[in-house]
C-alpha cells in the first residue's frame, strides 16, 4: 500500500510513520511538510490508498480544502490529524467521506489499534467527537419517526459500526457471513436514510440511540 503524510511537525510524522510500517513492512510511505505542489500532485495523482493531514498543514481553511479533495479524488482514502478540531465542520467532513479522524491524544497508545481499522475499511470516530445523549434512565428504543423499528439484528449491527468495527470483523463478532452484514447494513440505509456507514452512525446518535 502507498501512504502519504502530510505533516509540519516531523516527530508526529515519524510516530505515523513507524506505526504504519509495523503494521505494513512493505508499505510506501511519502512525507511532505508543506501545503505545495507536490503534495497536491500526490493528492491527485490519486496513486495513494490513504492520505493522511495534519490541520497545522491545510490552514485555517482545511474545511474547504478537505471537501474539495473528497469532490476531485475517487480512491485515496483521507484522515485528518490535529491537537484539537470543530465537532461540527469534522462531522460534516466524515458525512462526505473523510474515513479517521485521529487526535494527538490518541497517538501514542491506540494509533496502531486505529490504523488496523482504518487499513481493514473501518471509521475512526472519537468517541468525545459524537456529541452525547441525554440519558433519562430507560431502556434504549429504536422505534424510527415513521414507526418502523430496528430488528435485533440491525441493533447488533448499529452497535458495532458505533464502535468502528469492519465488515470482517462484525461478521467474526456476530458468527454470521460478510454478504449477511452487508444486507443488514443495507437494511439500515433504507430505514435510517442514509447512503454510507459514516452517516447511519451520525442519524443514530442524532435519534438518540447512543
Amino acid at each position: 500500500m502507498k501512504f502519504v503524510i502530510g505533516e509540519k511537525d516531523f516527530p508526529l510524522m515519524q510516530k505515523i510513520k513507524s506505526s504504519i510500517l509495523s503494521l505494513d513492512p512493505k508499505a510506501e510511505v511519502v512525507e511532505c511538510y508543506d501545503w505545495d505542489c507536490t503534495l497536491l500532485d500526490l493528492i491527485r495523482s490519486e496513486t495513494a490508498d490513504f492520505l493522511f493531514l495534519d490541520l497545522n498543514i491545510m490552514g485555517t481553511t482545511w474545511k474547504e480544502r478537505t471537501l474539495e479533495l473528497l469532490e476531485s479524488i475517487n480512491k485515496t482514502r483521507i484522515i485528518l490529524t490535529a491537537k484539537q478540531i470543530d465537532s461540527q465542520a469534522l462531522m460534516d467532513c466524515f458525512s462526505k467521506g473523510i474515513v479517521a479522524f485521529i487526535p494527538y491524544t490518541d497517538m501514542d497508545k491506540k494509533l496502531n489499534t486505529i490504523l488496523k481499522l482504518i487499513f481493514d475499511f473501518g471509521i475512526y470516530i472519537p468517541p468525545l467527537i459524537l456529541p452525547s445523549s441525554p440519558t433519562t434512565g430507560k431502556e434504549k428504543n429504536y422505534h424510527l419517526p415513521d414507526g418502523s423499528y430496528l430488528t435485533k439484528r440491525q441493533i447488533q449491527v448499529l452497535k458495532f459500526l458505533h464502535e468502528g468495527l469492519s465488515n470482517k470483523q462484525i461478521a467474526a463478532h456476530m458468527g454470521i457471513t460478510e454478504p449477511t452484514v452487508k444486507l443488514h447494513i443495507h437494511g439500515l440505509f433504507h430505514k435510517l436514510g442514509v447512503t454510507n456507514r459514516t452517516q447511519i452512525v451520525l442519524k443514530a446518535q442524532e435519534l438518540g440511540f447512543f
